[in-house]
């Protein structure tokens, strides 16, 4: 089977062609890999089909695994520009308004936190300190069993990369507090 002919063909045959033989691999990577919802990825793998059947004459493949492969990176490009597009739609912004000045001014006011008389607690607060907010708050909503998906909703991150973030910040704040701890035990 000569690819070439097949991708030169340019009919409704060649998208269904092309559909039975790589569209339920290329969804089933949109939704395992990237986490695209099910109508995002279907949507995706179309427009690449679509694409693809619609090249000009100038592109021919030595053979169906190099075809394979200009396929694969046309459906990642569109997956990119997908998670680009998409990725900041959750924030909404707020107008700061008079009656939120004062929150502003009780959160610094509760920003200086009075110390604990547990050692535990201090020397958590310590190792906390060090961190940024977002590493925080991916701490925090991850103890609280939020998906990576919810985070990375407010911290701002890619979600394939908070598994990496979480494992390392939660090493730190660990390593730093039995530090702490130490010193405080050795005082």
């Amino acid at each position: 089977m000569d690819i070439n002919a097949i991708v030169k063909n340019k009919n409704k045959e060649t998208v269904t062609w092309l559909y039975e033989r790589y569209g339920k691999k290329l969804y089933r990577f949109a939704v395992a890999k990237w986490k695209v919802s099910e109508d995002d990825a279907w949507e995706l793998v179309y427009k690449t089909l679509y694409k693809v059947s619609n090249l000009d004459d100038k592109y021919s493949f030595e053979s169906e695994e190099k075809f394979m492969g200009f396929l694969f990176k046309m459906f990642v490009n569109f997956l990119r520009n997908h998670y680009r597009d998409t990725k900041n739609k959750g924030i909404v912004e707020t107008e700061l308004l008079e009656k939120h000045e004062k929150v502003i001014h009780d959160r610094k006011d509760a920003e200086e936190v009075p110390e604990s008389s547990n050692p535990v607690m201090r020397c958590l607060q310590k190792a906390l300190g060090i961190l940024e907010d977002w590493q925080r708050i991916l701490l925090l909503m991850r103890a609280q069993d939020h998906s990576y998906e919810d985070i990375a909703k407010y911290v701002s991150r890619p979600q394939d990369q908070l598994k990496v973030y979480h494992m390392r910040f939660k090493k730190i704040v660990t390593e730093k507090t039995n530090e702490c701890l130490k010193k405080n035990h050795a005082a």
